[in-house]
């Protein structure tokens, strides 16, 4: 089975069969937002810091360590590949804010 992840940060780059590690202890709080639900802003807690592990578009192993917003962006798309949407990841019930 195959899992990716296609993201367009300065060129585009493809993750193929991502793992994430090194997941910071550290978390900061956002308003996370999803293409799932265009109106909708949800709160969420997620990593400062990741390294993540996968494949290139060439099969070769690769790595890499990101922080804050890119850490944050790739958190989401992971979570897509679980079948997680950000609302499942709301701080509390307070945590929904229409656009």
């Amino acid at each position: 089975m195959k899992r990716l992840i296609y993201m367009n940060i300065d060129k585009p780059i493809i993750f193929i069969n991502p793992e994430l590690t090194d997941l910071s202890e550290g978390l900061f709080e956002l308003c996370d937002d999803c293409m799932s639900f265009p109106n909708l802003l949800v709160k969420v807690k997620r990593h400062q810091s990741l390294t993540i592990r996968y494949l290139d578009e060439n099969w070769q192993p690769r790595q890499w360590k990101l922080e804050n917003d890119l850490s944050e962006l790739l958190q989401h798309e992971y979570d897509h590949l679980d079948g997680i949407l950000c609302t499942m990841r709301a701080v509390d019930e307070k945590a929904f804010k229409w656009r």
